[in-house]
């Protein structure tokens, strides 16, 4: 583009020569008036969301497990047992620095400041293993005083619902109704927020992908044996410091 002096329009002066490339210009996006400026937002909405549902119905896009395909419907409630019930937990490390965990509902000991503990480290044995093409449904406890992105890798999930609670999982209660996803997360979703004080249900079907044979036969985990992923807040503090679990498919 040959590194002309923006400054008249707002931008960056010319690029003096040897001090780098001139990436200082990507795109500049003009938006006029048009035909649509007369729709109003909910009458684009309903068009938009007609053409969602088509694509999701028509077999465009994979169908969602909880509403017969449905995105406009969302996916709740849910009054069905879970298939696991998991644990977002606060901890300490060996030198007593505060660390988060994933774990089950099943105690792990006692921390060391002896507090019992249901969180695991990422290179505890593997609790996380459905079965090639099953359909599971994850209610996960969050027990800690932050927001998790939680990120799933193989699989895309659909939210069903939060719901508030008290205490542990070795004795808890709900405290409200279940809540209904947002608006926005109706839907596949790769990453879901899970509050503090609320158990997040999600569904989701854990489909392999379609490689050759010989590279499915030797996509095999020489630590666990199986088809391994992970599953792990997106918090990058908290993904390495131990907020990550092996999902290993069977």
């Amino acid at each position: 583009m040959g590194r002309p002096d923006q400054t008249q329009f707002g931008g960056a002066p010319t690029t003096l020569l040897g001090r780098g490339a001139n990436t200082r210009t990507l795109l500049k996006i003009t938006v006029t008036a048009g035909a649509g400026d007369s729709v109003s937002t909910a009458a684009w909405l309903s068009q938009i969301n007609v053409q969602l549902k088509n694509s999701f119905l028509n077999g465009s896009q994979p169908g969602l497990l909880f509403t017969n395909g449905d995105p406009s419907v969302p996916a709740f409630p849910f009054n069905n047992a879970p298939t696991r019930m998991l644990s977002l937990n606060e901890d300490f490390d060996e030198f007593g620095r505060l660390i988060q965990t994933i774990g089950t509902f099943e105690q792990n000991g006692l921390n060391n400041q002896g507090i019992p503990t249901w969180g695991r480290a990422y290179l505890d044995p593997v609790t996380e293993n459905p079965g090639a093409g099953a359909v599971e449904v994850w209610q996960i406890m969050n027990l800690t005083g932050d927001t998790h992105p939680i990120y799933f890798h193989l699989v895309n999930v659909q939210l069903v619902q939060r719901q508030p609670f008290i205490g542990a999982p070795d004795n808890w209660t709900y405290t409200g109704d279940p809540i209904p996803p947002d608006p926005n997360e109706i839907g596949w979703k790769e990453t879901v927020r899970m509050n503090p004080g609320e158990v997040t249900t999600v569904i989701m079907q854990f489909n392999l992908p379609n490689l050759p044979t010989a590279a499915m036969r030797h996509a095999v985990s020489p630590r666990t044996g199986g088809k391994e992923y992970v599953w792990h807040c997106h918090i990058l503090e908290h993904e390495e410091h131990d907020m990550m679990r092996p999902l290993v498919i069977r």
